[in-house]
């Protein structure tokens, strides 16, 4: 069984150093991604995963995830490359079929109905994927093949990663039907369970990770005084919607926390935890913890390491 990924998405920093700090940070958490998101406001993805791999010689550097839409295929793999090539290997194409309208809007780009983000996600996959396999590409990437990540929570967006991606990105909100674009909610466990189970019906036994995307950690604290809390200042959740959702990870300590993600793995699959910035403390703890303890799922039997 794979061992349990873990990566930090981040977001905002103040100057160079601010980043280096989070990026050293995160590796003496033991991550093992710096992760980069792609919105306007936020960094450049890739000069900010070139930063991070002249920090840490250890993390991989993964986009999560590109927009799509902001993209041109040839463009694109010639800066996966780059990375890939300057940091010796480590980077990692984390894609998605975009969801902020206003950010399409504000660059002058298209916004294109779900279905046609979703074709244009799964064409510009393969041929980068193509691009980044020709040996006669330049720059050449160390990796062949690169790994994929396709970021999504809809059936169609989770359809391209079961047939494509290394890592299948569960990102946990979904829009809101007949809200505007950008209006999201939390996905429940059960829907969780049909999302996780119709990946693995359409990969039909092809092998690739699972990775969560944890909305929100918060350790040391009641769960259902956290879930209280949170739900006060965000409109729109409900305390209840916080304590059922495998997005979000509310604990009375980081042990209680690992127990739990233990749980997620074996229900849903997730071998692979991401979250955001802000999280970087809290998860880290919960990894320390998890790691603390190996577990053989074969057995069932929990072994101090």
């Amino acid at each position: 069984m794979n061992e349990m990924q873990s990566g930090v998405n981040v977001h905002a920093v103040g100057s160079g150093d601010d980043l280096a700090q989070l990026v050293r940070r995160a590796d003496e958490l033991g991550y093992d991604v710096s992760a980069a998101p792609d919105h306007l406001g936020f960094l450049a993805p890739f000069a900010a995963l070139t930063a991070a791999a002249c920090v840490s010689p250890r993390l991989r550097l993964r986009t999560y995830v590109l927009d799509t839409g902001f993209w041109n295929p040839a463009l694109l793999a010639r800066e996966v490359a780059t990375l890939d090539l300057l940091s010796g290997g480590r980077a990692e194409l984390g894609l998605g079929a975009g969801h902020m309208r206003t950010e399409h809007e504000d660059a002058g780009l298209p916004w294109l109905p779900l279905a046609e983000r979703v074709e244009r996600l799964e064409r510009t996959l393969t041929e980068v994927r193509g691009r980044l396999a020709d040996p006669d590409h330049q720059p050449a990437p160390v990796q062949r093949p690169v790994p994929v990540l396709v970021g999504a929570m809809s059936a169609a967006g989770l359809a391209v990663a079961a047939r494509h991606a290394d890592v299948v990105g569960f990102a946990g909100l979904r829009q809101v039907r007949g809200a505007p674009p950008g209006t999201f909610m939390l996905s429940t466990a059960a829907q969780t369970r049909d999302r996780v189970a119709e990946v693995r019906r359409q990969a039909g036994g092809r092998a690739y990770r699972s990775d969560v995307l944890l909305q929100v950690v918060v350790v040391d604290e009641e769960p259902t005084e956290a879930a209280a809390r949170i739900a006060a200042e965000a409109p729109g959740l409900t305390p209840e919607q916080l304590l059922d959702s495998p997005f979000v990870l509310l604990a009375r300590d980081p042990e209680e926390a690992a127990e739990e993600l233990r749980h997620r793995r074996q229900a849903y699959g997730f071998d692979s935890i991401t979250t955001h910035q802000p999280h970087l403390e809290a998860l880290g703890r919960v990894i320390a913890a998890y790691r603390a303890v190996g577990v053989d799922r074969a057995v069932g039997n929990p072994t101090e390491v």
